[in-house]
């Protein structure tokens, strides 16, 4: 059975009815909870779902498969952050400078270890 492809069907689904009204918009504002799930999957199950997504873009499971969970924190990480915009929990124009602080903060810590 393919995880991908039910994935792809539930996202169209739910898109389909908000569109139509049968949702509210705020269903559809949590669209990054799905790439939190994606994270959150590839960090205690075996790479196998990359192997789907390996079918859709040629040369991805190459990419992703040795540093799976550093993939899998960035996809969680990534899902967060786009969380927080879509909820309008954070002003949008605070989100560059945050990681801009953040990832100068990351370097600062990797160079004094």
């Amino acid at each position: 059975m393919s995880g991908l492809g039910i994935l792809l069907v539930v996202i169209g689904a739910i898109a389909l009815l908000v569109s139509f009204s049968l949702l509210p918009a705020t269903v559809y504002e949590l669209w990054p909870v799905i790439i939190i799930g994606v994270g959150a999957i590839g960090l205690v199950r075996p790479p196998g779902w990359i192997q789907e997504l390996d079918l859709a873009v040629p040369g991805v499971a190459d990419v992703t498969r040795r540093p799976r969970r550093g993939f899998s924190w960035f996809l969680i990480g990534l899902g967060l952050l786009l969380l927080l915009i879509t909820t309008r929990a954070v002003d949008e124009r605070l989100i560059g400078p945050i990681i801009l602080i953040a990832l100068g903060l990351l370097l600062v810590w990797r160079r004094w270890r």
